[in-house]
């Protein structure tokens, strides 16, 4: 009974449809009926006359999508444009005819435009299409036509903007490889228009240094621990927001040590700390060694590591502490060491005197350099440059650039103290002289406890003399190096120092000069005199 019902209701409702179409076409088929005295052969302007014309032009219409659209028709009013039905029409499907809707889309609404008189008296008229929430099956041609008996028509396309939505992405999160092997990772994305597909990382940039690599895929060709980290996938085809999407690439690999200083400097009750950066996949572990003994946390020792920086601080070092040693990471994958050295030497001597002298025969050098213990003296060498190296620092005297870190063999290089010359005219052999570091009083510092008024002496780390090498050859070029010695013994020599003496200007008589030391931890303290001769 029910079913009987149900199909008696749609047979009602279809038929009421038909008959609604059937009225609709009717009329626009008596629409393009010709009015009287309207002749097939009459000439352009009286046709005009009656048949009404588009004052809008078909054009694209690029909407995004869940937006809403209004599709403008507009006519001119002719003396018979009441028995014209202006009529919107998708494809061959009425979806409207005159100010009646056809089509039962509740999205589609009939808007008539209001009357309007332009300066010349001509009337417009007309109905726009509006479509709410536009959809991708909204997309195509709609058609504006006037019934007529050469129906006149203007075309719109509606074109559906969407957002771009990444729908597949491999690896789809996380993706665990082994150092060497190739990474491969894909990633696609649909919308209107069709979105670019840019990578990037996170944080970083990409493993070749640039910035992003736009295409589907990302190639690696081979992993290593640079590779890791997060690499990000983003759509976008300016319509709405971009898209992303991340991958996790974690590289596995044994660890990768990198000694943070290869020589630490200290002194005897000073503290001390060797540094390890440690790299690896598992996070290995990591165990400090002194020569061949393992180290274990106690109060002289301690460690530490703050992400990838693993640390064996030393505290209150003793005589026993100076020495090698070895931190050693392992993991699953393997294992690897650094060697590190904590040193009681001084560190390398660094000039820091003008390279060029306000004297044509004479020339006041000086350097600093570090130290826990007290310097004990200095040995200074220098010597004429030769003449290539003469016409390379002529060109520019105040280059301090180092050339070269040739070692000095000669063996006088190591004579005893207070030996040597001054006197610089020799050729390729090093003149030399040891100078005896003064405390601030004078004193050499072997007295270093026992200094006037018997205060106690504050020691500095930093070290700074000056010597003054007189009887040297105008407009020349020379070549200086110096070594410090403290309680521990003799550091290396630093780097070859290039200076020059001036063609004019003071000259001095004197052979030796005078050396002179400051306390830079005590800037009020005055220069003294170290050597005078």
């Amino acid at each position: 009974m029910d079913t009987a019902k149900k199909t008696g209701r749609k047979h009602s409702t279809m038929t009421s449809a038909m008959f609604f179409i059937a009225v609709v076409l009717s009329l626009v088929k008596e629409s393009m009926a010709l009015p009287s005295g309207h002749f097939p052969d009459s000439n352009f302007l009286e046709e005009d006359r009656y048949s009404p014309g588009f004052l809008t032009l078909g054009q694209k219409y690029s909407i995004a999508i869940g937006s809403t659209v209004v599709l403008p028709c507009k006519i001119n009013e002719t003396e018979n444009s009441s028995q014209y039905v202006l009529a919107w029409k998708r494809d061959i499907a009425v979806l409207t005819a005159g100010n009646v809707k056809v089509t039962v889309n509740p999205r589609i609404r009939l808007m008539p435009v209001q009357a309007h008189t332009d300066p010349h008296g001509s009337l417009s008229t007309g109905y726009n299409l509006e479509i709410r929430d536009v959809r991708n099956s909204d997309a195509g041609d709609y058609i504006c036509q006037i019934g007529s008996m050469e129906p006149k028509e203007i075309v719109h396309t509606l074109e559906i903007l969407v957002p771009p939505k990444i729908d597949y992405i491999s690896p789809s999160n996380k993706m665990d490889i082994h150092k060497g092997a190739p990474i491969r990772m894909e990633c696609r994305a649909s919308g209107n228009p069709t979105p670019k597909i840019v990578w990037s990382r996170k944080n970083n940039m990409m493993p070749n240094g640039e910035a992003n690599k736009t295409g589907n895929v990302l190639d690696i060709l081979h992993a290593n621990r640079h590779s890791s980290g997060h690499y990000k996938c983003t759509a976008d085809n300016r319509v709405g927001q971009p898209d992303t999407r991340e991958v996790f690439v974690n590289v596995l690999y044994p660890p990768e040590i990198e000694v943070e200083q290869p020589t630490v400097h200290s002194g005897i009750g000073h503290e001390a700390q060797l540094v390890c950066i440690v790299h690896g996949e598992p996070t290995p572990s990591v165990v400090w060694y002194q020569d061949t003994t393992q180290l274990g946390i106690t109060e002289q020792f301690s460690q530490q590591n703050r992400g990838n920086k693993y640390s064996l601080v030393i505290r209150n070092v003793t005589y026993s502490d100076i020495g090698n040693y070895t931190c050693q990471a392992s993991n699953a994958l393997g294992k690897d060491r650094g060697t590190l050295s904590l040193s009681g030497l001084p560190t390398l001597c660094y000039f820091d005197s003008p390279t060029l002298s306000s004297y044509r025969d004479q020339y006041n050098i000086s350097w600093t350099v570090q130290s826990y213990s007290p310097i004990r003296e200095y040995r200074l060498f220098f010597r004429l440059a030769s003449k290539s190296m003469h016409l390379l620092h002529h060109e520019n005297p105040l280059d301090n650039h180092i050339y070269s870190d040739r070692p000095a063999t000669n063996s006088h290089l190591y004579s005893s103290p207070f030996s040597g010359s001054v006197s610089a005219h020799g050729g390729d052999q090093w003149e030399n002289v040891i100078i005896p570091e003064m405390n601030d009083y004078g004193a050499p510092n072997h007295f270093y406890n026992m200094v006037p008024p018997y205060a106690t002496y504050q020691p500095t780390i930093r070290h700074r003399m000056s010597f003054q090498l007189k009887n040297l050859k105008p407009a020349s070029n020379y070549e200086a190096r110096v070594q410090a010695r403290n309680d521990h013994g003799w550091n290396k020599l630093s780097s070859i120092f290039h200076f020059s003496t001036r063609s004019e200007g003071k000259s001095s008589s004197r052979v030796w000069g005078w050396g002179r030391i400051w306390n830079w931890s005590h800037p009020h303290n005055l220069p003294s005199t170290v050597l005078g001769c």
